[in-house]
């Protein structure tokens, strides 16, 4: 089943899919919903000479930038320095190994996956300061210097062997997506002629472009891309070098294996889970169901309609997307001409949408209203992330600096695009698919829930109108309490044509609504 999508159809399932948008709409945002943030400083090069502007304080998780200014005079010689400093959830220097950046930052983003919600992890930063070896490691079966996405893997598996049980199964699947100058590929894709070469290490041929597309119930995916079930680690290690061949790499001043384009790897872990229900009501284990089945007879069709109703099946589907983005770069500082130029300029404006994202969101999160326009379909990578960013996706993000001075106006950018991104928050929801039965006792109970919730605002509803209608009461006693009867000279007299006084036109009304005058008033009486 894909993430997200319905189980049983019919009136039930569109009650089910209106209490899950009512539930989710109402539910409050926690701290688990906010995209997290992480900096990673990567350590001096050979040829930096210039020292190191970026200080890290583990203990307080925080950035520290050192600027110095050589266009401010100096007095007595001293240059004057500017000093920023940024927080985050968590900043690793240049000495954290691989194992520390996974084991804090990746392995919760790992487990979301595995407990049926959508997360995604990916890297951003300037060209050269180290995402694809966080992401990929030098070496995939290094037990050192692997990264990210092998760890991840290792864990995924460690997870399916250490809860498979004759009643739960798992199903993995993995793809590979790349976006070059704004063309969406699938990294392995099968060979034209339909024939798979013999393994999965097999270079796939010329890569053919895939449209996006958006389903209601599969949300934004990949139209024709090809899905590889994995059974382990090493068949996922060999799809890895499949796809990173096909990647589209370049050398350049700042990077001699420069990505020249976004790579996006993707697991679907799913999740089954079978609960056999005895007579009394009570789960029976797998062996003890069987039996009961054995001695109903199988050639007894009510018997067996009998016991299937007795079996609830819960489905979970996760997704975990892991995302190497191509670095941004300056022109006249990476020295790009003719293809690498036109690279650059496809990466700076698909980065350049992403951060206009980024900062729509903050802006709309932060204002509390709605109507600001996200613009998603500015890019084909922020298209492809949309659900990662402001949706139904637990996100974390790992930014890449460089603590060179001759990177520091590229390190304070990449700072402040992550603090922007702090303040976008998510809207998780586990993609979790059930039984008939078992659906209709979960709504059975969002029903009550409900229900219970609408009786209470119904009272306070009523105990308002009592208290509107006391106090109107309440008004009104006061004013016929200081209000007495009305003296003559109140009223404002003129005389009819006959001679007989008569009240004001515009207070006649209002007397004979009132009260009435009397003959014994010496007034005349209007009717």
């Amino acid at each position: 089943r894909r993430p997200g999508a319905a189980g049983a159809g019919g009136p039930i399932q569109s009650i089910m899919d209106e209490l899950d948008r009512s539930s989710a709409a109402r539910s409050p945002r926690g701290h688990d919903d906010a995209v997290k943030v992480v900096v990673r400083v990567r350590p001096l090069l050979a040829h930096e000479s210039s020292g190191s502007v970026a200080r890290v304080d583990k203990r307080l998780q925080t950035v520290t930038i050192s600027d110095v200014d050589n266009d401010v005079p100096t007095i007595n010689r001293q240059r004057s320095v500017a000093v920023h400093t940024f927080a985050f959830d968590d900043a690793y220097d240049a000495g954290s190994t691989q194992a520390e950046v996974y084991e804090t930052t990746a392995q919760p983003v790992v487990e979301s996956c595995l407990q049926g919600y959508n997360a995604t992890m990916f890297a951003y930063g300037q060209t050269g300061t180290g995402k694809t070896y966080t992401m990929d490691g030098s070496e995939a079966r290094d037990p050192v210097a692997r990264g990210i996405i092998p760890r991840s893997v290792e864990q995924i598996f460690r997870h399916v062997a250490g809860h498979a049980q004759k009643n739960v199964r798992f199903l993995a699947r993995a793809s590979c997506i790349q976006i070059y100058q704004e063309i969406v590929s699938d990294l392995l894709a099968p060979p034209r002629n339909g024939i798979a070469p013999e393994g999965t290490s097999a270079v796939a041929s010329p890569l053919e472009a895939l449209a996006i597309r958006e389903d209601p119930k599969r949300g934004v995916y990949v139209d024709g891309l090809s899905e590889w079930v994995v059974r382990q680690p090493s068949e996922v290690y060999a799809l890895m070098d499949r796809a990173s061949r096909s990647r589209a790499t370049g050398a350049t001043r700042m990077n001699d294996f420069s990505s020249r384009s976004h790579a996006v790897f993707v697991v679907i872990v799913e999740h089954s889970e079978t609960v056999y229900v005895g007579e009394d009501g009570r789960e029976l284990a797998p062996d003890d169901f069987a039996r009961e089945m054995r001695s109903a007879g199988l050639k007894r069709a009510e018997a067996l309609a009998r016991l299937e109703n007795r079996v609830k099946q819960t489905f979970r589907v996760g997704k975990l997307n892991l995302v190497d983005l191509a670095g941004s770069e300056r022109v006249g500082v990476s020295g790009a001409t003719g293809q690498r130029l036109e690279e650059s300029k496809k990466i700076n404006a698909s980065l350049s949408a992403l951060g206009n994202v980024i900062a729509a969101l903050a802006t709309r999160q932060t204002s509390g209203t709605t109507r600001k326009h996200v613009p998603y379909r500015d890019s084909k990578l922020t298209r492809l992330l949309e659900d990662s960013l402001g949706g139904n996706c637990r996100t974390t993000m790992l930014a890449t600096i460089s603590p060179a001075a001759e990177s520091i106006a590229e390190t304070l950018s990449t700072l402040k695009f992550a603090m922007r991104a702090k303040r976008v928050t998510n809207v998780p929801r586990l993609n979790e698919d059930l039984d008939q039965a078992s659906l209709l006792r979960k709504y059975e109970r969002e029903l009550r829930r409900l229900s219970a919730k609408l009786e209470e605002r119904n009272r306070n509803v009523v105990d308002q109108r009592c208290l509107l209608e006391l106090e109107e009461r309440r008004r009104r006693a006061e004013k016929n309490k200081h209000g007495g009867r009305r003296r003559p000279h109140l009223v404002a007299w003129r005389s009819s044509p006959s001679g007989r006084p008569r009240p004001h036109k515009g207070d006649r009304k209002k007397w004979n609504q009132k009260r009435k005058i009397t003959p014994r008033d010496g007034f005349k009486t209007y009717t």
